[in-house]
């Protein structure tokens, strides 16, 4: 063998071990790059985890609405009439217990005082629920033939506009852990709107 061809084979046997080398070096700064994705994905996944939210049933009706809510209430002139904490020792319904009260929740009327029973009338209601009572709440909605939807943070409702002479608005959502419901007469799409107003106004002051 010559010396110029052993120089050629030890030539190519270092281009070899070079290309080797840098293949390895290519494929590990690859996995890196996949290995640092994945941690950030996960991050970002633990990063976006929704808050949990924990639901406390007010004392008495005093304590449903915060400021915001009661403004809904204002422009129509409506207080707070029966109900726990109002100045009423009346019930909200004369032959009986509101389906919220049933369940150990509570029940508040508002309306026009002295306007109670020819003017508008809007009754709130909040109650605990767990995987007991839950069933037998659901069951009890879908007997009055409401409507059945979703809101964007999980809860179901059931619901139905009315009209403006005989049938009140209605708005369910209930939650895993909670209920709320709004009645408002005469219904219609106002106010059904102030009822769903009213609902949200109640979930977040009763909720942490």
């Amino acid at each position: 063998m010559t010396v110029s061809k052993s120089m050629r084979m030890q030539q190519g046997s270092l281009t070899l071990v070079a290309l080797v080398f840098l293949l390895a070096a290519c494929s590990t700064a690859s996995d890196t790059i996949v290995t640092e994705e994945i941690v950030a994905a996960e991050e970002a996944v633990e990063e976006e985890a929704p808050a949990e939210i924990t639901y406390s049933r007010p004392t008495d009706c005093t304590s449903l609405l915060d400021d915001a809510g009661l403004a809904l209430l204002a422009p129509g002139g409506l207080e707070l009439i029966a109900g726990p904490g109002s100045p009423s020792n009346d019930p909200i319904y004369v032959e009986g217990q509101t389906p919220e009260e049933l369940v150990g929740g509570l029940s508040c009327l508002y309306a026009v005082p002295g306007e109670v029973d020819t003017g508008i009338n809007i009754i709130l209601g909040t109650a605990s629920v767990d995987a007991a009572i839950r069933p037998t709440v659901i069951d009890d909605l879908l007997a009055q033939q409401l409507n059945v939807g979703q809101t964007a943070d999980g809860a179901l409702t059931y619901w139905k506009w009315g009209d403006e002479v005989i049938v009140p608005a209605i708005h369910n959502s209930l939650y895993t852990d909670s209920w709320y419901s709004a009645l408002i007469q005469p219904g219609g799409r106002e106010s059904y709107d102030l009822g769903v107003a009213l609902v949200q106004a109640m979930r977040t002051q009763t909720t942490q």
